[in-house]
């Protein structure tokens, strides 16, 4: 069997696939990673064949009007949160994908749905696993005659906009005039004789990593759970991990998606959080880069700071992590029993992670009105010495690891891809 991974350019997007990628060729089924031009050395550093589609990421200039950087954060408390966030995807995700002017890099990449399509035409995937923020791959995964889902690494957004739309325009779907989704799509559904269907834009199914309790599914649309192994990349493990920790160790990081975005719009900066972990009995351990750095003020002495150094080395040896919320280091935490602290910095799906944490009893959010070092300081010492938060994340932990591996979704990803043959 063949399998084309497709994902957006971004670590944090190519990481959750890894497992499921390496499962899939140590069952002996050929693999391939398609993405933008940027992440090709990202790629193969983790064993897996690159394919580059349509033209670098910071080339192609998409007008967003006047979405806020925010856009994408989903609120699923905010019956209206969802307004914002399609007017963020349909630009950003839909038309990027689709539009068919894009211009040419000088070495013949163009629209990413053309590359897709004469790529999938040339290989011939049985199976086409996509990116829920690269509907693009659903078109060519049609034209190609491929099985098609989604690999969820998170919160369903698109699908709960989609559901949400749906009830909005009712018997009106799929009409470019009132589903703005629809139109976007519809210049690549002409160019490529495709009928429009609810899979371009959900999947004809889709894995989705995320526990039971804080779904946000779409409606009729089928899910199949799949537990996400943890992949960070690989490095050396530094010395100073070999050593089991004098006191509690805790995590301070704010996810691999854009690094120096998130701190800039957490609900706490980082100056304050210094502040809190001087006066601890803790050793932090903090994953900032050079820029981060400069704009935390002073390192008090219990803080170390690394750019990097993969979670799966890491986490272990911690009792704690604060991080911004992100569904990715979410991910990373919780099989690891780890209390969370959550400095709130909104993109996709951090609202929704928090708001599960603190419900799951497996940690705390900080307020934006109770901010102060003093403040975090004792939110973060409830969370490491209150034997509730441990439990809480005990429990999350077993129920995330009851769920099937990679390795064990390897036959039901044959099943479906045999039933589009």
């Amino acid at each position: 069997m063949r399998v084309l991974f497709v994902t957006v350019p971004l670590a944090s997007h190519v990481y959750p696939s890894v497992s499921l990628a390496h499962a899939l060729q140590s069952a002996g089924h050929e693999v391939r990673f398609a993405s933008k031009p940027g992440v090709e050395e990202l790629i193969t550093s983790c064993g897996l064949h690159a394919v580059s589609v349509g033209i670098p990421a910071d080339q192609d200039h998409v007008h967003e009007g006047d979405v806020p950087i925010d856009g994408l954060a989903l609120d699923p408390a905010d019956p209206e949160s969802w307004r914002s966030v399609r007017r963020y995807l349909t630009p950003r995700v839909v038309s990027a994908n689709f539009r068919a002017d894009d211009p040419d890099d000088g070495r013949g990449r163009g629209a990413v749905i053309d590359d897709l399509v004469t790529y999938c035409r040339s290989w011939r995937p049985d199976l086409v696993l996509w990116d829920p923020a690269f509907p693009a791959a659903a078109i060519a995964a049609r034209v190609s005659g491929a099985a098609h889902g989604r690999l969820l690494w998170a919160l369903d957004t698109v699908g709960h906009v989609r559901h949400r739309t749906l009830e909005e325009i009712g018997d009106g779907g799929a009409n470019p005039g009132l589903d703005p989704l629809v139109a976007a799509m519809l210049p690549a559904l002409e160019r490529y004789d495709v009928e429009f269907g609810e899979d371009l834009l959900l999947g004809e199914w889709s894995l989705d990593p995320v526990p039971g309790d804080a779904q946000l599914p779409a409606p009729g649309h089928t899910y199949h759970p799949m537990r996400i192994v943890p992949y960070n990349g690989a490095a050396v493990e530094p010395e100073w991990l070999r050593t089991p920790p004098a006191r509690p160790r805790v995590c301070l990081t704010y996810g691999a998606s854009i690094r120096g975005y998130a701190p800039r719009f957490a609900t706490v900066p980082l100056p304050v959080l210094m502040d809190a972990f001087a006066g601890m009995d803790i050793e932090v351990v903090a994953t900032l880069n050079d820029e981060e750095i400069a704009e935390a003020g002073p390192i008090p002495d219990n803080v170390r700071t690394v750019d990097f150094v993969p979670f799966t080395q890491l986490l272990p040896t911690c009792s704690a992590i604060v991080h911004q919320g992100g569904d990715g280091t979410f991910g990373c935490a919780a099989p690891q029993s780890l209390p969370q602290l959550i400095n709130l910095s909104p993109k996709w799906g951090e609202i929704a992670v928090a708001q599960f944490v603190e419900r799951r009893g497996a940690g705390l959010v900080i307020d934006a009105a109770r901010a102060t070092a003093e403040d975090i300081r004792e939110q973060l010492h409830r969370v490491l010495t209150e034997p509730s938060f441990r439990k809480g994340a005990e429990e999350l932990c077993q129920e995330v690891i009851a769920m099937p591996t990679p390795h064990a979704t390897v036959p039901l990803l044959e099943r479906l891809a045999a039933r589009a043959s």
